[in-house]
């Protein structure tokens, strides 16, 4: 309900009429108000004494008036607001029935507020004469406005109505209406206090929004504070749970954000205490493994609901010497308030949550192994408490339900029981459990209690027992002797499950529970619970594990094949932890609330004040508790079996931190801070990206900028940066170097890997590239590509996962000294993880990543340096993009940087390798270095390339658009079919348009144009019924056929949902498939796009043509077919991109674009995309545009020299042909022509002498600088032709530089036309052959004698070819033309 503020009338206008409404109608207002809210009283009332009785009735009185009769009316009446308690016997879970009770005492209030409208606008209408008509007016606009409210506050759950302010209905109870963890504890509450909460809710969400890269179906969080709607009896700091179920469409971190700010921080029911009290929450979002994405599902988990039970002051309250909230004391009355006798048991309200990362599988208790359906069924027979949810994580809750018992003699008893026995077991079956009943673990536990309670009043104390052993084995005897005095049945209880026949062997039975008892209340804590449960647990965990009994001071973190990281701000108060690095990073873009920061503390260390991370060890296992209550608590933080463990100081010295390592004995003389990363004055460290409205466009226009930042790096041109890609480049080195000694030395093992590669999707597909080409480079290296998924399932699992389908196995490949160069972006994901782990054995193991600071960074770095902190950076396994963190699902810049590095990497390794004849050899080497420079010089000019591409050069700024005209018609392109994909849409909304508009006037187009036309009464009237029929029959149909018209597109094509086929090479293909169907991940179904791809060269014909229907969309790259080497590749390409656009229907096919180089448009295309060429012309390509050149003159002076003649147009298209023929009847032909067309004789010989000799030509060997062949005949052999080709100046076509696009005169060829044209040079080079290779001597002295100035003329192609740009190569075999097809390179032969 709103609020609407009371004004006091002046007197000299309350007297008016006026006046009088407004006072009626704001008391009448106030009335129905509090009427409306004691509705929702009173059902509460009703359904508390319904369900738990009367006796129940004056604990729920006392928990409604809480916080005083005052406040109640003040809230009730002003705010509009009443505060329900609904399960003050804190026995009902509230994710089973919180929402049904809620539903009900929700819909009470609206319907008694409309029930009441309605009655009184009834008895208005029928009110007698002479009743006043000024006060039943004011009644009914009161109760109506009170009506419209509860129904839009309580039915319709909307939070403000924009008219009355804003509004806040509460009901009470515990709620008010990749996986991965993550938390802050705030030791500064200015986060808290400030603002309402909003900074700290700031970092919430933003750790939440990384955090979901890990999974983002559902989440939650937990924290502690004080309630001020329970009784006085119990403990005031309670768990305050906020879950929500994320929708396909909305963003989880705003819905966590908004939940726990109504939950929390807008609630009138809990606060956070002013006595030093320190919050934390503790959240995780999920990625649904073991159940389905639902609401019980969602962590935080519960096993026990909310329960009070009886324990000894062990930390749960602050100690009497230490200055405390006077709420503190007097909350638990049941403790004794002297110093005394504060360690006298007391009621307390216990509930413990868990968040977990991982899986949990097994349980051992014994010597037996469980599993997780035996121990859901056991749990709920252990706990007497229903499964809450069929999630594993909740079992883990469950259990620690059962070992968190340090203090309380009835669940100790109880832990005894079920875990602490040699015969305690898990079974499925309550009668074969044989457990005891909960009045029996009271019964037993108050016998504990007893002898504990004589101890303490002789001068003992809780910490003197429990440090000294023999204290404890004087409490097990007296309880032991308390329990054979007992009654046969009890005695018979608690020692069934010890040792048959206990009474005559003198309670020894009874003695081992009774110690086992002792020792778990003593010692077990949170710590040490956490140590129990996961030294008998398997799987892999990532834990959060809290208690409202421990929340004042503590909380436990455990790592176990889950990573989790702690991220330490001394100046800033705050705490970060979480599974995802990047999360707790958040602190560093975060400013302490107030200004200026708080330093805390006295400095210890230099470091201090810096802003450090802890990773903890997930591949051995560690835990970590982290205590920030000494200061308020005089008891040690942890039980005596984990005193000995080293306290590390934090913070300043406001938090102690205490971890203990499952993998090894803990060195008590390790400091902490050598394991920390410094977060703060690291170059090394990225923050966290600033937020992006448009994250997808923001990547892709950071790829030049990126792309530039490698290369830079790569070359170690910035001064001011150390380049670790280059110091692991060189230790990478050192590791190839050693393989290849081995092959020299024939030590090698056969059947073993020499280099392999692994990864997940994109970057897998990377991967698979990268090691292909490095396989083609060189062929007697074995180099494989393997998913980190097979790799983990082959030789990480006790039990294999066999690769079905896939060659690989543990038997048929060896891994012992492979090279291993692992691709991950995030550096993060499970499995490379994983893989990193497994395989780190032998210090070969290397990483391509995002950042410097990445988990599989992390433990290269710590797994062969642990003894010697200065080798960390030296011995660099990392190689970085420095892309950072990025948010958004496509991957784009990613993929670039990724590839560029790689590129970067395959140099180095060719360089190393080719550095060493032997190696080269050995290898089987077929790049050279020669090729090498190819690709560099390639590789710099890919910058211009990209961005032209994308319109923004690669310092981050947007370019010309005459800079950017591949960007302008790829968009263009785009648009085109993004509007194919929202006709539906839009047609859509048309048609809701014109059926609102014509059934509301009643005038169907039709029909109107028929009444218009006088045709109403006409038989033709039915005709135009019919015709209006059919309009709205067809309408969707015929909106779409109007869009396509106006917009001009294809009319044709099927008017349903588009299909995008993506053709090219298997790595390009697949990303770009990933990248699009992931944009329209969340697309609704009117405007949906369903995503293919496949290979235009292998199965893109057998896999996808078959689906072809009107109005398909296909995208294909088409391989630069100018270049001789992938002239066939284009060929092949571009058949099928013609065979899937020849399947027609109703005249219409599919609807095809190309992208590529070569200029030529496909005829069946409906667009073809040109990219600008930004490298050096390749001989090839050269001797092309010199044949072309050739060929335009000689044409030109045939035309000349038919000039005035009267040629038929037959005879010219003759001449044309011989002319460009090179075959040996050409001049007789082209002779015949002119002679019966009148030319002179002596033109036509002048014309014959015009084709060059190129027939016979020495073999050279040319320079292998990467340089540009000069305009020239090439080579000339009459002194006429070069006099005639200077004069044809006009012809030639000018010099084409690296950012030059290709002449306007330049001919373009089909890739069948380029593949006939290489097949003719191909001839022509083997004509003049001999058998052996080499051209005939004989041939070489007739071609001297024949070209008079033949040597002059070689001298001067020699001095040209050296200055020239051309990339060209020699072999005994003949010419090599080297060309760069994406990603590297190839080779061909003319």
């Amino acid at each position: 309900m709103t609020p609407m503020a009371l004004v006091r009338p002046s007197p000299s206008k309350a007297s008016t009429p006026a006046g009088k409404r407004r006072d009626a109608l704001l008391f009448y207002y106030v009335v129905f108000g509090a009427l409306h809210e004691l509705s929702h009283v009173v059902t509460a009332a009703f359904l508390h004494v319904l369900l738990f009785g009367r006796h129940h009735l004056g604990a729920f009185l006392r928990g409604f008036f809480a916080d005083g009769f005052s406040a109640v009316v003040f809230r009730t009446i002003f705010a509009r607001q009443s505060f329900v308690p609904l399960f003050l016997s804190l026995d009902v879970d509230d994710s089973s029935n919180v929402a049904v009770f809620e539903a009900l005492i929700r819909h009470s209030g609206w319907l008694f507020s409309v029930i009441a409208a309605v009655t009184l606008r009834v008895a208005y209408t029928y009110r007698r004469p002479g009743r006043s008509k000024l006060s039943t007016e004011s009644i009914l606009i009161a109760s109506i406005i009170t009506a419209v409210e509860a129904v839009w506050t309580d039915l319709l759950r909307l939070p403000v109505i924009p008219l009355f302010g804003p509004a806040s209905q509460r009901y009470a109870g515990v709620t008010t209406f990749f996986c991965g963890n993550f938390g802050l504890i705030v030791i500064n509450s200015a986060w808290t206090s400030k603002d309402n909460g909003r900074h700290a809710l700031d970092l919430l969400e933003r750790m939440v929004n990384v955090t979901m890269m890990r999974g983002a179906q559902s989440g939650g969080v937990i924290t502690y504070c004080r309630s001020k709607r329970l009784p006085g009896k119990a403990n005031p700091v309670i768990g305050v749970r906020s879950r929500v179920v994320n929708k396909k469409r909305t963003d989880l971190s705003k819905l966590i954000r908004a939940k726990v700010k109504g939950d929390l921080f807008d609630s009138f029911t809990h606060s956070f205490p002013s006595d030093g009290f320190v919050p934390f929450f503790s959240g995780h979002t999920r990625f649904a493994t073991s159940s389905k994405a639902t609401f019980d599902g969602t962590h935080p988990q519960r096993w026990t609901p909310p329960t009070l039970r009886r324990f000894y002051n062990f930390s749960i309250i602050p100690d009497r010497t230490v200055a405390v909230d006077a709420s503190t004391s007097t909350s638990f009355s049941r403790f004794s308030k002297s110093a005394a006798d504060k360690d006298f048991p007391g009621l307390v309200r216990t509930e413990t949550y868990v968040t977990h990362n991982g899986d949990f599988d097994f349980f051992d208790l014994n010597g037996k192994t469980y599993d997780l359906d035996v121990i859901q069924k056991w749990l709920a027979i252990a706990t007497s408490a229903a499964l809450p949810a069929t999630v594993d994580s909740a079992c883990i809750a469950g259990f620690i339900d059962l070992i968190r018992c340090q203090g309380c003699f009835c669940l100790s008893a109880r832990y005894a029981m079920c875990l602490g026995l040699p015969t305690s077991k898990i079974t499925e079956d309550a009668v074969a459990a044989n457990l005891p009943s909960v009045n029996q673990y009271d019964k037993v536990a108050s016998l504990f209690e007893k002898e504990l309670n004589d101890m303490l009043s002789g001068g003992e104390t809780l910490e003197t027992i429990s440090s000294d052993k023999r204290k404890r084995q004087v409490l097990v005897s007296k309880v032991t002797a308390k329990l054979l005095r007992e009654s046969r049945e009890l005695r018979f209880v608690f020692s069934r499950n010890t040792r048959d026949g206990d009474e005559e062997l003198g309670g020894e039975g009874l003695r081992l529970f009774a110690r086992v008892t002792v020792d778990a209340f003593f010692d077990n804590d949170l710590l040490q619970s956490t140590k129990i449960f996961l030294g008998s647990a398997s799987g892999s965990f990532g834990l959060c594990i809290t208690s409202s009994l421990d929340a004042q001071r503590q909380l436990c973190l455990a790592a176990r094949g889950q990573t989790l990281s702690i991220a330490l701000y001394p100046k800033k108060g705050i705490i970060c932890f979480g599974s995802e690095q990047a999360a707790v990073k958040v602190g560093m873009n975060a400013g302490l609330p107030g200004g200026s920061p708080d330093v805390l503390g006295k400095t210890h260390l230099d470091i201090d004040n810096d802003d450090l991370r802890l990773d903890l060890d997930d591949l051995g296992g560690e835990i970590v508790l982290l205590d920030w209550g000494k200061r308020r608590f005089k008891s040690p933080a942890v039980s005596p079996p984990n005193r000995g463990v080293v306290k590390h100081r934090l913070m300043n010295g406001r938090v102690d931190a205490y971890l203990l390592q499952e993998s090894k004995v803990h060195n008590t003389s390790d400091l902490l801070y050598h394991r920390m990363t410094r977060l703060t004055r690291n170059q090394f460290i990225k923050p966290l990206p600033e937020e992006a409205a448009d994250p997808v466009l923001k990547d892709i226009q950071d790829i030049p900028l990126i792309c530039r930042e490698i290369q830079e790096d790569w070359r170690n041109m910035n001064m001011f940066k150390m380049s670790f890609n280059r110091l692991t480049a060189w230790n990478l080195a050192q590791c190839i170097r050693k393989k290849m000694d081995s092959y020299v030395e024939g030590s090698a093992q056969a059947r073993s890997i020499d280099i392999l590669l692994t990864g997940c999707e994109v970057s897998l597909w990377l991967a698979e590239q990268f090691a292909c080409d490095l396989q083609k480079s060189f062929p007697k290296l074995n180099i494989t590509s393997v998913s980190s998924n097979k790799l983990l399932g082959l030789f990480g699992q006790e039990l294999s996962i066999p690769a079905v389908g896939y060659p690989m196995s543990n038997k048929t490949t060896k891994l012992d000294n492979a090279i291993v160069i692992i691709v991950s972006h995030s550096g993060g994901t499970f499995s490379p993880l994983a893989v990193s782990n497994l395989l780190n054995t032998n210090n070969n193991v290397f990483v391509v990543t995002s950042e410097w600071d990445s988990q599989i960074g992390k433990q290269l770095r710590a797994a062969h340096n642990e003894g010697d902190h200065m080798m960390l950076l030296f011995n660099s396994r990392v190689f970085t993009t420095d892309v950072g963190l990025r948010p958004a699902e496509p991957c784009s810049v990613s993929v670039a940087a990724t590839q560029q590095l790689l590129t970067c990497i395959f140099q180095h390794i060719s360089i190393v390798i080719l550095s060493d004849g032997r190696y080269r050899h050995t290898s089987g080497a077929v790049i050279t270095e020669h090729d090498l420079r190819i690709l560099e010089r390639c590789n710099q000019d890919n910058l211009h390339a990209l961005e032209e591409i994308v319109g923004v050069d690669y310092f981050g700024n947007r370019i010309t658009k005459d800079q950017a005209r591949a960007e302008k018609e790829l968009r263009d392109a785009g648009r085109v079919w993004a509007d194919h994909i929202l006709e539906n849409a839009r047609a859509y909304i048309i048609t809701f348009v014109y059926i609102m508009a014509t059934v509301i006037s009643g005038y169907p187009i039709a029909s109107a144009i028929a009444k218009g036309a006088g045709l109403m009464n006409s038989t033709a009237w039915y005709f135009v019924k019919l015709v209006d029929a059919l309009i709205y029959f067809y309408l969707p149909q015929i909106n779409v056929l109007i869009i396509r018209v106006i917009q001009r597109r294809a009319i044709r094509h099927r008017m349903v949902g588009r299909t995008v086929v993506i053709a090219d090479i298997p790595w390009v293909a697949q990303a770009a498939e990933a990248f699009l169907s992931k944009i329209f991940a969340v697309s609704y179904s009117i405007a949906s796009l369903n995503v293919l791809s496949g290979n235009p060269a292998d199965h893109f014909v057998h896999r996808h043509t078959h689906r072809v229907v009107r109005g398909s969309l296909i995208v294909c790259g088409r391989p630069d077919g100018r270049l001789s080497a992938l002239t066939s590749l284009e060929a092949s390409c571009c058949l099928s991109v013609n065979q899937a656009s020849c399947i027609q229907s109703i005249g219409s096919t599919a609807e095809s674009y190309t992208i590529g180089h070569n200029p030529y448009k496909l005829p069946l295309s409906a667009r073809g995309i040109f990219l600008d060429r930004h490298r050096p012309l390749f001989l090839c390509e050269k001797m092309l545009d010199q044949i072309d050149a050739e060929s335009r003159r000689k044409r030109t002076r045939l035309d000349l020299s038919m000039g005035g003649q009267s040629t038929s147009r037959r005879k010219q298209r003759t001449a044309i042909v011989a002319l460009e023929d090179q075959s040996e009847h050409k001049s007789k032909v082209l002779n015949d022509v002119l002679a019966t067309s009148g030319v002179p004789i002596l033109v036509s010989k002048d014309i014959n002498e015009l084709w060059p000799g190129m027939k016979k030509s020495p073999s050279v060997t040319f320079d292998h600088t990467i340089q540009t062949i000069p305009e020239a005949n090439v080579p000339s052999a009459r002194k006429d032709t070069e006099r005639q080709a200077r004069q044809d100046t006009k012809l030639k076509a000018p010099p084409v530089t690296t950012k030059q696009a290709r002449p306007a005169l330049e001919k373009r060829r089909s890739s069948t036309a380029l593949l006939g044209a290489y097949t003719n040079l191909q001839k022509n080079r083997e004509a003049c052959l001999d058998c052996s290779g080499h051209i005939p001597t004989q041939n070489l002295i007739e071609s001297a004698i024949a070209e008079r100035k033949w040597n002059d003329g070689i001298r001067e192609i020699f001095e040209r070819l050296g200055k020239s740009r051309t990339c060209c190569a020699t072999t005994r075999f003949g010419l090599h033309l080297f060309v760069d097809p994406s990603p590297l390179f190839s080779t061909c032969k003319l």
